[in-house]
């Protein structure tokens, strides 16, 4: 009897022991579940770019996917990135240049972030040119990327159209002449929208290019110029809500007026009534 109550009394110890165990684990699990995840790890699923510069026109798209990115320079430079930190306050990232002119360099930006700015200071190194040179850097992270939207009226000095969005290019028609135009997007972001333009009637060729607004409904600053010609306009663009100040073109609008003239008709009497042919 008592061998008996001595295993009990070890089998009951057992059984506790086991019973804190997986009461610390589910606290252990709990705890990490409702842990905030840290900057990295919450974007690592979706790319965040942003527009870089040092100096007045000296500014580069950076696009990241989780620690890692990409920076490139309209001048060629392509640079490998990874972030040290990158949170709601601060961010650290390191550039190496591996394609173009600086092919080399390295560098280090440290900045302070406020909402979607970071503006701080950078120490570069390129051997055989400068050791620790620094300078200023600002950036302007984007938004999630905007889609073109499905119909866009334009309009210069010279005449309106409307362009509408389909199988992913732009079906341009003008409100006064019947040529039929074809529009490709190279790029539809806050800071840059460029376009090409095509002319299937005469084979001409036009580069677009503008900045959207800060109500994000229209296109300010927009220059249109002859690719193969020596044409150049301004242009103005609107969409969503300011259609409503500028309806777009239809296709209908671009015939010709037509007018019927009317024939009065001729009526004569016929029993209790008129008969009019």
């Amino acid at each position: 009897m008592t061998h008996i109550q001595t295993l009990w009394k070890s089998a009951s110890v057992v059984l506790a022991v086991l019973a804190l165990s997986r009461i610390a684990d589910s606290q252990s699990v709990s705890s990490a579940q409702n842990a905030a995840p840290s900057p990295v790890q919450s974007q690592a699923g979706n790319p965040v770019t942003m527009t870089e510069c040092e100096g007045t026109n000296n500014c580069a798209t950076w696009t990241f996917l989780g620690t890692q990115g990409n920076g490139q320079w309209p001048s060629g430079e392509i640079a490998n990135l990874s972030v040290e930190k990158f949170d709601t306050s601060s961010a650290v990232i390191r550039r190496a240049d591996s394609t173009g002119s600086s092919a080399g360099l390295t560098a280090v930006y440290k900045g302070t972030r406020h909402g979607n700015r970071i503006g701080g200071e950078y120490t570069s190194s390129w051997p055989g040119h400068w050791a620790n040179q620094e300078g200023n850097w600002y950036a302007t992270i984007e938004t999630a990327p905007q889609t073109p939207p499905t119909v866009i009226r334009v309009c210069d000095n010279i005449r309106c159209g409307t362009l509408t969005w389909d199988n992913g290019v732009y079906d341009a028609v003008w409100a006064d002449i019947p040529h039929v135009s074809t529009i490709s997007v190279v790029s539809f972001r806050a800071d840059s929208v460029e376009m090409s333009m095509t002319d299937h009637t005469d084979g001409k060729t036009y580069a677009i290019k503008g900045k959207i607004s800060s109500e994000g409904n229209s296109i300010i600053n927009g220059e249109v110029w002859g690719t193969n010609n020596n044409y150049f306009n301004h242009y103005s663009a609107y969409w969503g809500a300011a259609l409503r100040d500028h309806p777009p073109t239809t296709a209908q609008q671009t015939q010709p007026h037509v007018v019927v003239p009317v024939v009065p008709a001729v009526c004569f009497p016929w029993f209790f009534g008129l008969v009019c042919g």
